[in-house]
C-alpha cells in the first residue's frame, strides 16, 4: 500500500464502520479535529454501548465511606508495589464517572480496563461514588466529590499515597466536575484541601466547559440535560464553567481527550487556550469516533495498550506525574 492509501486508510472521513473508525481511536490532527461531525444518537447502538459499559465493572479493591449519606462512598485500589521504592508514595488517580450528572455508579460507568493498567503502572486508583442530581444540584454533587478527595488525602499515610500527587480524572460530565474543581478552587477548600495538591487533570471527551456555548455547540438532548441542571441563569452558567475559572491558581496540569464531537472539540480548544494565557499547562488530543460512539469507546477502550489515547495518556502521565 502506497503513503497515499495509508493516509486514506487514517482518514476520519474514509469508509469504514464507524463503530470500527471508533474502536480503532487514531489521533486526528490539525485543522481536520474541526470537521463536521455526525453527533444524533442511535437509540438502538446507545442501548448496547450502556449495556456493555454497565457490564464491564473493575474487581478488587476496597470500599470505603466518606461521608454520611449511603450515596458518598468510594472504592479505592492500591498501586503495583513493585513500580515504586519502599521510600515512595503512589500517586493516586480519582476517577468521576459520568452520566450527565444525573445517572450511573462508581462501579458501573467507568471501564474496568484503565483501573488494571494504571495500577499496574504504579498509580493508586479511586472511583468516587456521589448523590445524583436532582436530589442535589450539581454544586452539591461538585463539594461531595471534593470531600472525597479530601477523605483520600487525610487517609493517604494509611493508603500509602501520596497526598501531593493526586491526578483527578473524569468522563463526560465527570470531566465537567474534574475541570471545575481544578479551576475554581472553592470546592476544594471548603473540604479543607487546596488546588495546589492536584497535579493533573485528565478529562475524557468532557463537555460544558463553557455551559453557555452548549445552546450552540451541542443543540438538543446534552444541552436540555445541561439547561436542566444548570438552569438559565447566565451568572450561574458561567459560575459551573471551568473556562471561567481558568485564571491562576488552577491544577498543575490538564490533558484534553476527546473523540471526536465538534462542539465539545470548539470548547476543549477554548478552554486550553484559556488555561494556558493564566500559565498552566494544557492540551488537547483528538481521536476518531463520532457520536455517542466515540464518546463511550474512550471510556472503555483507555488502558488497553493498542488504543491509541492510552500511549498518549501514558507519555503525558510520565513527564506530569510520573511514578517515582
Amino acid at each position: 500500500m502506497d503513503s497515499n492509501a495509508n493516509a486514506n486508510a487514517n482518514s476520519p472521513t474514509n469508509t469504514l464502520d464507524p463503530i470500527v473508525i471508533a474502536a480503532r481511536g487514531n489521533e486526528i490532527t490539525g485543522l481536520d479535529i474541526f470537521q463536521k461531525t455526525e453527533d444524533d444518537f442511535e437509540l438502538p447502538r446507545v442501548g448496547e454501548l450502556m449495556s456493555q459499559m454497565h457490564a464491564d465493572q473493575p474487581t478488587g479493591g476496597i470500599d470505603m465511606v466518606y461521608g454520611k449519606t449511603d450515596t458518598q462512598h468510594l472504592r479505592f485500589w492500591k498501586a503495583n508495589p513493585s513500580k515504586s521504592s519502599e521510600s515512595s508514595k503512589a500517586p493516586i488517580i480519582v476517577f468521576v464517572h459520568g452520566g450527565s450528572w444525573r445517572s450511573g455508579t462508581n462501579l458501573d460507568s467507568i471501564g474496568s480496563t484503565k483501573v488494571g493498567h494504571l495500577t499496574e503502572l504504579g498509580y493508586a486508583f479511586a472511583s468516587i461514588n456521589y448523590t445524583l442530581f436532582p436530589t442535589v444540584t450539581v454544586e452539591e454533587q461538585v463539594q461531595e466529590i471534593a470531600n472525597s478527595i479530601n477523605y483520600l488525602v487525610k487517609n493517604a499515610s494509611d493508603l500509602s499515597i501520596d497526598p501531593e500527587r493526586v491526578v483527578l480524572m473524569g468522563h463526560s460530565s465527570g470531566a465537567h466536575v474534574v475541570t471545575l474543581l481544578g479551576t475554581d478552587t472553592r470546592y476544594l477548600e471548603r473540604a479543607g484541601t487546596s488546588v495546589s495538591i492536584v497535579q493533573a487533570v485528565i478529562a475524557l471527551d468532557g463537555s460544558n466547559y463553557n455551559a453557555a456555548a452548549e445552546l450552540n455547540d451541542n443543540p438538543g438532548q446534552i444541552a436540555d440535560h445541561m439547561l436542566d441542571a444548570f438552569g438559565t441563569d447566565l451568572a450561574r452558567l458561567h459560575d459551573m464553567s471551568p473556562t471561567y475559572h481558568a485564571r491562576a491558581p488552577n491544577a498543575h496540569a490538564f490533558l484534553l481527550l476527546h473523540t471526536h464531537r465538534h462542539g465539545d472539540i470548539r470548547q476543549g480548544v477554548e478552554f486550553v487556550a484559556a488555561l494556558k494565557a493564566a500559565g498552566t499547562e494544557a492540551v488537547l488530543h483528538v481521536f476518531e469516533g463520532q457520536g455517542f460512539e466515540g464518546h463511550m469507546q474512550v471510556l472503555l477502550r483507555l488502558g488497553d495498550r493498542k488504543y491509541p489515547a492510552t500511549v498518549v495518556m501514558d507519555s503525558w502521565l510520565e513527564g506530569n506525574v510520573p511514578v517515582n
